[in-house]
């Protein structure tokens, strides 16, 4: 008779508190990325449900499993998580919808284009409201300013970079301005998103798509004019 049978018949343990005699298996030490990866999905729940400026990394640090050491052993600050963050969501957005055009004429591709990037607009538009929640803090902040601008070229420069390897696709590669299209799309998209916040109704997945359906055609046409 194992050690908590014994002691259940005795009556000293019931049953449910007989799992605690159960031995355990030492616990392996997550790898830094896995940490990374467990931060990042915690701290993308926080920052949605609470917007940035009231998500702590405490309240990240508990959702991830760590204590807030282990965030500022990854990230230098609240700023640097989540321009991580943010940046990661919208490079796989740029990289989800070019991928998606791909093999698409440039007219089928921008109305494509536009839809995919309606789509997400409308189902996780929390998103691009903490971009204009970061951005506008960084207009009062220094620090969150600093962070913010590079973080943000980063990104028009990555998407540049990937709008223009599909004009090169579509034979206008040195006649299409990638960087215009680039800050025009960034900033429309930021725009339409807080619209759509307020009133969804007026401009919905069908709006949201035709405004930035026409930004490509427009740029797209400006391409093959010149």
């Amino acid at each position: 008779m194992s050690i908590p049978e014994v002691l259940n018949t005795l009556g000293i343990v019931n049953a449910v508190e007989q799992e605690k005699w159960e031995p355990t298996q030492p616990q392996r030490r997550p790898q830094r990325t896995d940490v990374r990866v467990r931060l990042l999905a915690a701290a993308a729940e926080e920052f949605t449900e609470h917007g940035y400026v009231a998500a702590k990394l405490t309240d990240i640090a508990d959702r991830a499993g760590f204590t807030k050491g282990a965030v500022y052993s990854n990230f230098e600050s609240k700023q640097a998580l989540f321009a991580e963050l943010l940046a990661m969501r919208s490079l796989d957005l740029a990289a989800r919808v070019l991928a998606h055009i791909s093999d698409l004429d440039p007219t089928a591709a921008a109305g494509a284009g536009g839809g995919e990037i309606a789509a997400w607009v409308v189902a996780e538009p929390r998103w691009p409201l903490l971009t204009v929640e970061f951005g506008i803090l960084a207009g009062r902040d220094p620090a969150v300013a600093d962070r913010y601008r590079a973080d943000r070229r980063a990104l028009r420069g990555e998407l540049e970079r990937l709008i223009a390897e599909r004009a090169e696709d579509w034979g206008v590669g040195e006649k299409f301005d990638a960087r215009r299209l680039a800050t025009s799309l960034v900033a429309l998209i930021s725009g339409l998103a807080v619209e759509h916040s307020v009133d969804p109704e007026g401009i919905d997945e069908a709006t949201i798509a035709d405004a930035i359906s026409e930004l490509f055609a427009g740029a797209i046409a400006r391409a093959h004019l010149d």
